[in-house]
């Protein structure tokens, strides 16, 4: 064969073979693109140890090529409880996937101050199991101190004060309102019993002002603290007056 034939054909030979290729590859492209897959995304940046809300996310499409490894994915709202309630691991930036490498449930391990609104503060009152075992976290308590008082005429007699009112709830005992499934929640109920074997008393966590739990350490100090469990309903404040026997009485 002539060189001068040759060589013309090598170079269409190589150039068939090129654009098959960039056919095959743009064929590829253009059936990931068509496979496409809902995950859920961020809407904003989600802080480390942060507890990931509903509001927080939402499922977009994507090709199924440029799906992450282990994130989540959509395919009714009832995929939504995976997450939601869930605490960040690392920081999520926004619009990136969610994997689950990146999320851990919300636990005493995972620790409280995940629940606890920004500029509020955790407080840790005892209360009788009798009493912890009917308020459940998120509900909303009053607060109630009673002490002796000196009265004017200089006698002394208990008094019952509404310290304050409308407090969040934030866990009680281990259970934090991480919506555990019937395993897990058996698990921390029996962890809780055994608990109970060496003490009277459980552990309510509450969310108040850094001022509102200034003025209950000093309550606890000087009297008796008892807590009210309100209804959901009720978020209203209300003008109370001081208990006295001699009121009760008369």
């Amino acid at each position: 064969m002539k060189k001068g034939i040759f060589l013309p054909m090598v170079v269409a030979v190589l150039a068939a073979i090129v654009y098959a290729m960039i056919v095959s590859n743009a064929e590829k492209k253009l059936n990931a693109s068509k496979n496409l897959k809902s995950v859920f995304v961020t809407l904003r940046d989600i802080k480390e140890r942060e507890v990931i809300k509903r509001d927080f996310i939402r499922p977009i499409q994507i090709p199924a090529a440029f799906l992450q490894k282990d994130a989540f994915t959509y395919t009714t709202d009832a995929d939504f409880k995976a997450i939601e309630n869930a605490i960040a691991r690392i920081q999520i930036p926004k619009g990136n996937q969610i994997s689950k490498y990146a999320v851990t449930s919300l636990s005493p391990d995972a620790g409280l101050s995940s629940k606890i609104p920004v500029q509020m503060r955790g407080y840790m009152i005892s209360v009788p199991i009798s009493t912890a075992s009917m308020i459940k976290p998120d509900d909303n308590v009053d607060i109630l101190l009673t002490f002796e008082a000196t009265m004017k005429n200089g006698s002394h007699q208990k008094v019952a004060v509404t310290l304050l009112q409308n407090v969040k709830v934030l866990g009680v005992g281990t259970d934090l309102g991480q919506g555990l499934d019937a395993r897990a929640a058996s698990a921390m109920k029996e962890k809780d019993s055994d608990a109970a074997a060496y003490s009277d008393n459980s552990t309510l966590a509450l969310s108040l002002s850094p001022r509102d739990a200034q003025y209950l350490a000093l309550a606890q100090a000087e009297g008796e603290i008892s807590v009210i469990l309100r209804s959901h309903g009720d978020v209203n404040n209300y003008l109370m007056e001081i208990a006295t026997f001699e009121k009760l009485f008369n």
